[in-house]
Formats: C-alpha cells, structure tokens, sequence
C-alpha cells in the first residue's frame, strides 16, 4: 500500500467520525480519487405500507379555513408570545397604572395574492383561561373539537380587505381585527397567573367553498398583535408575534388509490413507512466503507401532477410490523429527532437522498428499523401523493441505488 492511498484511507476513517457528529453535513473528501475503489448496487428488496392516523396540521405554512374536495377546515387556533417582536416589552407592563391602550388590532395575511373570498370571519379568546387550548403536535379532530372550545368568547368580526397597489409589487388581503373591548383583551394576554395560555380562535362565519389560507407562525407575514398604547406623553406600538398555530382539519375519505399506494398526504393523515432489506450491501460486516450516495427513487401513479410536491423521511426509533394499510388513533411511531430527509418529486418521480440512514445503519449509530414518509409542512396539505408500489412488477417498484467506497 503506498503512501498517498495510506493517507487517503486515514482521512476517509476521521471524517466518518466528523460526519456523525453532523450527520447532515457532506462528506468531506474527494470520493473521485482514482486510488479508492467504488461501487455500485441497486437494493430492490423494500418492503411498504400505508396508515392512516388524525390529521396533525401544525407547523404548516398556512392556517386554513372553507371545505372543499372532501376536506372541511374547522377552525383554526393561534397562541401568541407574551414578550413583544422587539425582544423588550413583556405584555404585563401593559397593565401598568401609567398605560393608556389606544387601540388593539389583530392582522393576518392571506397566502395568495388575491383576493378569493368575501366570507366574514370571527376571532375569539378564552377568557375562562386553561394552558392546554390545544398542542401543535398532537391535537387534531378527533380530539379537540367545536365542544371543547365552546367557551370561546367572539370579540370581533372582519373580511378580508386589499388595497391598491401604487407599483408592480404583489399586495398580499389582510384580516384586521380591531379590538373594542380592548381593556378585557388586554388582561386576558397579560395576565401572569398559571392558567394563562393566550391562545385565540379564527373560523369563517359564512361558508367557503374552497381552501382559504392566511400565513402561520413559520412564514413571513405572521400573525401579529399591533398595541399602541401612551406612556406619560410617549405614544408607543409594540407587536406581538405567535409562538404556536394550527388548523383542525375534518379529512376527506381514504381512496382506494391511498390504500393500494404508498401514500402520502398532511391533511389526510397518510403516512407510509418502508423497510429495506440491506443484505445484499456489506453493511454489518468486516469491511469497511463510506457511502458516497443512496438515492431512493420512487413512481408515482402519472394521472397526478406532483412536480415539486416534497415528502419528508426519519429514521424510524423501534421496529414496526407493517401491513399494506392499516390505521390508528393516534402516531406513535417515533423517530430519530436530529436526521430528516427530504424527496422532491419531477416528472411524477421522487427522488430522495437517504445516505445518513445507511451510513448510519452501517456505522450501528441506527438500527435499520425503517423510514418514516410523510408530507413536508412546506407543500400543500390537501395535496396527496400516491407512490406506485407493486409487488408483481418490479419495474413499478421503488428501488436504491447506492454508490459506496470499500476500503
């Protein structure tokens, strides 16, 4: 073995380790080097199936009112921070002697540029209080539903409204709320006591026959609280901003394209999990490798545009036994928190880089427990994606195709 092949190899061991401390990160060296020795093998032996679990709409890009192609938004709900966009003013000192409150404005920005419903809408709060209105990753139709917020009290009404815009830029409707009872507001979000939750409610008072969004919590354009309020003689506006938000979604019926697929859909409640049988590759064994990529490659049935739909994966935390569709009340399949992958479909075909999943089996940091599939919080929920998944056709099936180094 000469020198520079020495090198390489000691090079290639460390940055095995500095890859798993961040798995994500790229590896860094060159895998072209003419020394190394490179391989290729497409692993076909995947097994699938879909379940069917309530709808967590959550950590979405919008909230989302009306019903339309089986799917009928409830009503969304938004808690908002009690420490001010600026990082300076806690809402508590608003209930200070010395603040006169001018005037209280709640906004919400549609995610479309124009305007598509006239419907009014009506905003509520809680002010008999509870901190556990509901949870942005477990609360969904079945569990909190138009009883369990029946105390919702309504303290105003409003449509969308867009002005003129006086250039080319896009002017995104918003939704003001201008708060009469503002003092009884304003002690609701500042009160400091234990079963404070700040959190409110928006639904559509007339119905829509459509999907209406406004911007959440993890776009710009976020829900606000606009608070202009004098101190002495200073006239002062702070902006509160929401640290949680979610739509209760009522979902539309499971097809029987959902359950012969690999199916994926946020609103839905599709998710699917597959499992790979690796024993054709040398992981697990004596000799020692780097994985330069493991591109998973999926069809999708072609009626059905997807082209920049994304379906996110993680490495699933215990073993599952799977059928071809089953379903639950409630996800309780849990994953590796630090290690997602992300599938963008072109031309009906996703394709999805899991390298960190095998390197990771290979090195024992995983068990090969599997991936978890589901829709990504950045693509349109109500949208599904059904993957082709046919055992009698191995042209049809997904398939892995992996590039490693043996050393």
């Amino acid at each position: 073995m000469n020198n520079n092949r020495l090198i390489t190899i000691i090079v290639i061991i460390t940055s095995i380790v500095i890859f798993f401390s961040c798995t994500e990160n790229p590896i860094p060296y060159n895998l072209s080097d003419s020394n190394l020795d490179l391989d290729t093998i497409t692993v076909r032996s995947i097994e699938g199936g879909t379940y069917l679990a309530p709808p967590l709409m959550g950590s979405t890009n919008g909230i989302y009112f009306g019903s339309a192609d089986g799917f009928d938004n409830l009503f969304s709900l938004v808690q908002f921070s009690s420490l001010s966009l600026s990082g300076i003013v806690r809402n508590y000192s608003l209930l200070d002697s010395t603040v006169t409150i001018d005037s209280l404005v709640f906004t919400f920005t549609a995610t479309d540029d124009t305007l598509l419903t006239n419907s009014q809408f009506e905003l509520y709060y809680f002010p008999e209080g509870g901190d556990s209105v509901f949870s942005e990753t477990e609360s969904h139709y079945l569990n909190i539903n138009e009883t369990d917020v029946v105390n919702a009290v309504s303290i105003g009404q409003s449509i969308f409204t867009q002005e003129v815009p006086d250039s080319t830029e896009s002017i995104y409707p918003k939704l003001c709320f201008t708060i009469e009872n503002k003092d009884d507001v304003i002690s609701f979000i500042a009160d400091t006591t234990d079963t404070q939750n700040r959190t409110f409610m928006l639904k559509n008072i007339d119905p829509i026959d459509d999907i209406v969004s406004i911007r959440s919590r993890e776009t710009a354009d976020f829900p606000i609280i606009n608070v202009y309020y004098r101190v002495s003689e200073d006239t002062l506006h702070s902006v509160f901003f929401p640290l949680k938000d979610m739509t209760i979604v009522e979902p539309r019926e499971v097809t029987e394209s959902d359950m012969n697929s690999i199916s994926i859909g946020r609103a839905t409640g599709l998710k699917s999990i597959i499992q790979f049988d690796l024993s054709e590759i040398p992981i697990d064994s004596t000799v020692i490798m780097v994985i330069k990529s493991a591109e998973l490659i999926f069809n999708s049935i072609p009626e059905i545009s997807l082209d920049n739909f994304e379906i996110k994966a993680a490495i699933l935390e215990d073993s599952v036994n799977i059928s071809n569709y089953w379903e639950i009340d409630e996800d309780e399949y849990s994953i590796e928190p630090d290690v997602l992958m992300t599938g963008i479909f072109e031309a009906n075909q996703m394709k999805m880089e899991i390298r960190s999943f095998l390197q990771g089996v290979n090195t024992s940091s995983y068990n090969n427990f599997g991936l978890k599939l589901y829709g990504s919080s950045s693509s349109d929920p109500f949208q599904s994606a059904n993957l082709i998944f046919d055992q009698n056709n191995s042209d049809n099936n997904p398939y892995l195709k992996i590039v490693y180094v043996k050393l």
